[in-house]
């Protein structure tokens, strides 16, 4: 290849080659400490292939899907979403993409390919939204491999979409009743580890993780209000982490009632009873400078990690195990949503204004909240009925006084 050069060095050979002007200047390659110049050239045509395929690792122009992907997710993807975003990616590309696809090489791929290939998972039942994220996965990958990568010269995702008849909302979203949630706070009564999850979910419609990560420091008592700046997330084989919020909008202040801010002040106290009856066995929160949670007796106390004052905890002060928390609820045939679902619809039927609903869910845009938790229900069917009836009974009397 005649754009990698070798020359020797001393006792050792080095490869170079142009890569290119940035800022009008030549960008220049060079690596040396080769032993020989055909180990030295070797070296360099493939750093060079690499080069010209965006810098993810690729020397061949030839690869397989899985090989490529592998590749995007750790050079590009890696390096611009979160921790728990990656997992999930991969989880996608392992189970949905790599089994139908992976061994296919990039160049061979077709828009009928892959068009075939979208509509097995949609006879597996995945969802509408799944399709759309394994969908914009592929397409993300294959813009990558037209270009910086160039590989190919056009994305065959580009000409497919998801099919009409993929289902919309596979996960029923579920008003949780009156009756319902004193049957639940009656399983889990007060200094039980599930009773105070419950109460902050019902009455603030925030989040799994938002509530899972909540501190002590998060609590403004005096104002009556929830401080959300943080969250819990769980990553496969390494544990719970710190982590920011969904988004930008979830950051967000929630004011609370009086009920909720009575039981918290209770806990608050019953955890501090317990500190002391379980003594060297009480466990206690740590977090580690990564963002990690590490959980440790105070006699081992790990030097260096910040001492964190959880709120949901066990009565021995471990945090509560988010995977047994949701077994809980779906025994009752209930999820995490179920809260924030009840709690948005509750509040637009008592009549708050949609956009302080939006904010207090975190969400940026009130037509998400309306869209996802806001349904036509009988209740709101009546109010709606009442105000026209009021508003038409107002025109028609002033009206009549006109007319005196």
């Amino acid at each position: 290849m005649a754009q990698v050069r070798v020359r020797k060095r001393g006792k050792t050979f080095s490869y170079i080659f142009e890569a290119g002007k940035i800022d009008g200047k030549r960008k220049v390659v060079e690596k040396g400490g080769f032993p020989t110049k055909a180990a030295a050239y070797k070296a360099g045509v493939e750093a060079f292939n690499d080069f010209l395929h965006g810098n993810i690792g690729i020397t061949s122009e030839s690869i397989t899907l899985e090989k490529f992907m592998t590749s995007w997710f750790e050079k590009i993807v890696a390096n611009n979403v979160k921790p728990t975003t990656m997992q999930t990616y991969q989880s996608h590309f392992k189970n949905h993409i790599r089994p139908h696809l992976g061994e296919v090489k990039v160049q061979n791929l077709t828009p009928a390919m892959l068009d075939e290939w979208l509509r097995k998972l949609l006879k597996q039942g995945l969802a509408h939204k799944t399709l759309t994220v394994i969908h914009a996965l592929i397409h993300n990958s294959l813009n990558y491999a037209v270009y910086p990568a160039q590989l190919i010269s056009s994305n065959p995702a580009d000409y497919i979409k998801i099919p009409k008849n993929a289902p919309k909302n596979i996960i029923k979203r579920q008003i949780i009743t009156p009756r319902q949630f004193k049957k639940l706070m009656e399983k889990n009564p007060f200094g039980t580890q599930y009773y105070i999850p419950l109460l902050l979910l019902y009455h603030t419609g925030m989040r799994l993780g938002e509530m899972h990560g909540l501190t002590w420091s998060d609590i403004d008592f005096s104002a009556k209000r929830i401080k959300l700046t943080h969250q819990i997330t769980l990553l496969s084989g390494s544990g719970y982490f710190f982590s920011t919020l969904k988004t930008e909008a979830s950051k967000r202040s929630i004011v609370i009632d009086d009920y909720l801010l009575g039981e918290l002040k209770r806990w608050h106290t019953k955890q501090q009873e317990n500190e002391k009856q379980f003594g060297g066995s009480y466990i206690y929160i740590f977090k580690k400078e990564s963002g990690q949670i590490q959980q440790q007796s105070k006699i081992f106390q790990p030097t260096g990690n910040q001492k964190v004052s959880m709120i949901c905890t066990r009565e021995d002060g471990r945090l509560i195990v988010r995977s047994r928390f949701m077994a809980e609820l779906h025994r009752e045939g209930l999820n995490a949503h179920s809260f924030r679902h009840t709690h948005a619809t509750q509040l637009i039927e008592y009549g708050a204004d949609p956009n302080g609903v939006a904010g207090r869910l975190g969400h940026s845009k009130t037509n998400i909240t309306q869209n996802l938790y806001i349904h036509n229900t009988a209740k709101l069917q009546e109010k709606t009925a009442e105000l026209f009836a009021e508003n038409l009974q107002t025109k028609w009397l002033c009206r009549q006084n006109a007319d005196r």
